[in-house]
């Protein structure tokens, strides 16, 4: 409501466009040139460090939250993936993953 977002900001794609804006906004900050994810499919997708600098790496960490299967977290954690920012993940937390 704060930005004229109108609808529920409590699931998981709110949380991906969060992580999204966050990778985007520490890109432009730090002068990286790394533009993400191009074809969002769900897939695993790990940023090349084929340029002059590295891209930013950084780490989640959730503290005492609980992590299940599909959390909100996890899709902020896609997000910022997706982004550019090198975030070390495997698809297996992801909503829709293959349980077995």
């Amino acid at each position: 409501q704060r930005y004229g977002v109108k609808g529920s900001v409590k699931n998981y794609s709110a949380a991906y466009a969060t992580g999204l804006l966050l990778a985007r906004r520490v890109n432009v900050k730090l002068g990286l040139n790394y533009e993400g994810n191009d074809e969002v499919d769900g897939n695993l997708y790990i940023v090349d460090d084929d340029q002059d600098r590295a891209p930013f790496r950084c780490f989640l960490d959730v503290g005492l939250k609980r992590t299940t299967t599909g959390a909100r977290v996890f899709g902020a954690l896609k997000g910022a993936a997706d982004g550019g920012l090198n975030v070390p993940h495997d698809v297996k937390r992801f909503p829709g993953s293959y349980k077995g």
